[in-house]
């Protein structure tokens, strides 16, 4: 379809494509599919194109500066620390994402993560494993997750779906989130607390929030050593929010009890982290706490709703660059 198209999918191994690319054929908008590395002669090919629709892949000023006609960038999942929101500001590019899916998936998710962590599954498969004489077992210290405390960092949509299911299991639920007002807590039955004190008092510490220059390496040496109850660690948001250096330190030392983590610095490519995911302590799931068959065709579908009403009808979604000018 060529200059034709309206709108560019660049999916770059994500799995939303299907969704996106019937709902927007059955919509009968032009439109064209990105290779997952797309070269000059690709990018010509949505030269015309009104809306990017794209995946976990990094948008460059570069790419977006090949794209002359281009007005919106649809990112297909929730973070957008991999757009260069300055340079789509700077091109009068609005820039949007899917906020509201795999909410439940990722706070089951997590949840799945704290109980798989805190009952040391990796431990104990292993032990039930190897052949050895199941009551002689060795039973390293387990939490009762009963009556502990969970330290919700960030309370938006999942970190709020995530404190429910934890009280539904009888645990108190502190949470640190200053972007949100009272009502939030309220509604997730959490006590709001300042960061330090929740990672004073937590026994289990999950994070939900969008990874910034201010986030990145939350979880580091100086926040390791604030703790005092020694958590457990659940990370289902992104991998830069973790240190993990600090994280293998934190374990080794005994100053957090386990981890569960989705995400990892770097991802996909996780050959460095070869210490941590060969630990017992450590449970480690390859970025898949979005994923459920009903979510991912919400994703693809949600996405190319967003970009064909933008390029049919002119409706402008809420921005994440806010202070754009739209071109």
């Amino acid at each position: 379809m060529g200059d034709r198209a309206e709108i560019a999918i660049w999916a770059a191994a994500s799995p939303f494509l299907p969704h996106a690319l019937g709902t927007i054929d059955q919509a009968g908008v032009p439109s064209v599919v990105l290779p997952d590395e797309p070269d000059g002669a690709a990018l010509a090919t949505a030269a015309g194109a009104a809306a990017l629709v794209v995946g976990g892949a990094d948008v460059t000023r570069e790419l977006l500066s090949s794209l002359p006609g281009l007005g919106l960038v649809v990112r297909a999942g929730v973070g957008v620390d991999r757009i260069d929101l300055v340079a789509a500001t700077d091109l009068g590019i609005v820039v949007t994402n899917v906020a509201d899916y795999a909410t439940h998936e990722v706070a089951d998710h997590a949840v799945l993560l704290m109980l798989a962590a805190t009952r040391r599954l990796g431990h104990f498969q292993a032990a039930g494993r190897d052949g050895a004489d199941w009551l002689a077992v060795e039973r390293p210290p387990v939490l009762r997750l009963h009556g502990s405390r969970l330290g919700v960092v960030g309370l938006g949509r999942i970190g709020s779906a995530t404190a429910l299911r934890a009280r539904a299991l009888g645990m108190e639920v502190v949470a640190h989130d200053p972007f949100v007002g009272p009502d939030a807590f309220d509604q997730a039955g959490a006590v709001a607390v300042a960061f330090d004190e929740l990672l004073a008092t937590s026994d289990v510490v999950s994070l939900h929030t969008p990874l910034t220059a201010d986030t990145r390496h939350l979880l580091g040496r100086a926040a390791f050593a604030r703790m005092r109850r020694n958590p457990v660690v659940v990370n289902t948001a992104r991998g830069g929010l973790v240190d993990t250096a600090a994280l293998v330190e934190a374990l080794d030392g005994g100053i957090v009890r386990a981890a569960g983590l989705d995400v990892l610095e770097g991802e996909p490519d996780v050959s460095r982290h070869a210490a941590l995911l060969d630990r017992t302590d450590v449970v480690v799931t390859p970025h898949v706490a979005w994923y459920s068959q009903g979510s991912e065709e919400q994703l693809g579908t949600t996405a190319a709703r967003i970009a064909l009403d933008f390029v049919r009808r002119g409706v402008r979604p809420p921005a994440l660059n806010p202070a754009v000018t739209p071109s």
